[in-house]
């Protein structure tokens, strides 16, 4: 195998997106695996999946962060209730 058709080291991707959104690695891995697998679904190239994976993971954690800080910041309308 060539060197630049090796795949990305699965492992190393999930552990940097875990650390960068302080979430639990298998929460992570579970997410991944679900985005790399919807988009390999139509696929006809699945060379740089694993960057549009990147993406999408880091877009749910992010959005999923906001939400928590909305639910969890002082004078929050969801918690009066």
């Amino acid at each position: 195998m060539l060197a630049h058709d090796k795949q990305p080291d699965q492992k190393r991707i999930v552990a940097f997106l875990a650390e960068e959104s302080h979430m639990p690695i298998d929460d992570v891995a579970t997410l991944y695996e679900h985005e790399r697998a919807e988009l390999a679904l139509g696929a006809h190239i699945a060379k740089f999946l694993h960057v549009f994976a990147i993406r999408n993971v880091q877009e749910i954690l992010r959005k999923r962060g906001r939400d928590d800080r909305a639910l969890t910041s002082p004078g929050s309308a969801l918690l009066a209730v």
